[in-house]
């Protein structure tokens, strides 16, 4: 797992550590830097694929299918006085992984590097089990791929389109989850097959009894999506036929049913087109999920998932030492003129309270509703 990154000149950060821990939560207003996280670690992965991560080569792309940088100039942090630019990372092991980045190339989309540190080999964001699903998730969609053409795509895809195509592959090999743990509690104890409980963690999280999803095959290349629900007299209603929910926080329930111990999963804004509910349900899961090994890092502007969070801690679901909180901000106004990004990091105490509470920090419904008041 991965203990500490370390950001020196990369997009917004001047020089910058973060503690990551087996859940750690990304929040901040728009434009603050939220992003740049975990884009530093899109860009290793995205380069470890392209094997330009090994000593015969020594060069580092900037766009490509993980993530687009643009170019060295765009990587760069502004006001960096020395063009070079370090991404560091420490795991639970104490191992130290350290990127030095030239970045005196500012129109160049490839720029040379150096390396010390272990083995990356070591890391569990080059393992192929590592999961990333961004913001912009695949919707309802008539049928689905097995495959796509997308370089070095994740088992669920990284827009979460491969994921109809994984779960009918998991119901055909009789797929178990990756840790008995995460076994639904109204499931028994021999129930552990992957599709079973997705159904039934679905159900739960979208609060709708006995509704399942499933799969069709439509030919050798397209699967169908469908889902039944209670009370439609056993009819099944494709993707398109139900709200964009169900499609977008499916890979996510998938992603965290298949994952093992010390896997890496990456989701940004799991609570897209969600209802409030449906939010905290899914924070508990992620909870228990880290809580039993697996690590995280979302990004998220839901106040629903982070108070999901704090009501884990308070049952015990989840210790002080398996979450944090990273919220990143940016001080416009210092004297020389220099944007400064900088984040606080904050902690869940055992009763589910925060040790800090920063302005702008999911404040925005105790503003209104003060005004409302007065």
């Amino acid at each position: 797992m991965i203990k500490e990154i370390r950001l020196r000149n990369f997009k917004v950060f001047d020089d910058e550590s973060f503690n990551i821990k087996p859940l750690t939560l990304i929040a901040g207003i728009n434009g603050m830097g939220k992003s740049t996280l975990i884009q530093s670690l899109l860009f290793l992965k995205q380069n470890y694929e392209l094997g330009f991560l090994y000593n015969t080569k020594k060069k580092l792309r900037l766009k490509h299918d993980f993530v687009n940088l643009e170019s060295v100039g765009d990587m760069c942090y502004t006001f960096a006085e020395d063009k070079n630019v370090g991404i560091y990372i420490k795991d639970y092991s104490d191992n130290e992984y350290q990127w030095t980045i030239d970045a005196s190339d500012a129109g160049s989309e490839e720029t040379d590097y150096t390396y010390e540190g272990a083995d990356i080999d070591e890391l569990s964001l080059f393992d192929q089990r590592f999961i990333f699903l961004e913001a912009e998730r695949w919707g309802p969609r008539a049928v689905y791929n097995r495959t796509e053409s997308r370089a070095y795509n994740t088992a669920l895809g990284i827009q979460g389109e491969l994921t109809p195509a994984y779960l009918n592959n998991a119901l055909n090999t009789n797929e178990e989850i990756g840790l008995k743990e995460m076994r639904h509690p109204h499931l028994k104890e021999e129930q552990t097959q992957l599709t079973e409980n997705v159904n039934a963690w679905m159900a739960q999280i979208m609060q709708m009894p006995a509704l399942k999803a499933s799969t069709t095959d439509i030919d050798t290349d397209k699967i169908k999506l469908e889902f039944g629900m209670t009370g439609t007299k056993g009819k099944k209603y494709s993707a398109l036929q139900v709200g964009f929910g169900f499609t977008y926080c499916l890979p996510i329930i998938v992603a965290l049913l298949r994952a093992k111990a010390n896997d890496l999963l990456i989701f940004e804004n799991p609570e897209a087109h969600l209802h409030p509910s449906a939010q905290v349900e899914l924070g508990k899961m992620m909870a228990q999920a880290a809580a039993n090994g697996v690590q995280i890092i979302l990004e998220t502007h839901s106040d629903h998932i982070l108070n999901s969070l704090r009501l884990a801690r308070k049952k015990g679901i989840i210790s002080k030492d398996d979450i944090n909180i990273i919220f990143v901000q940016r001080d416009f106004g210092t004297d020389n003129g220099i944007d400064v990004t900088f984040k606080d990091e904050i902690q869940i105490t055992d009763n589910g309270k925060l040790t800090a509470r920063p302005e702008k920090f999911f404040d925005s419904w105790d503003d209104v509703l003060t005004k409302l008041i007065d």
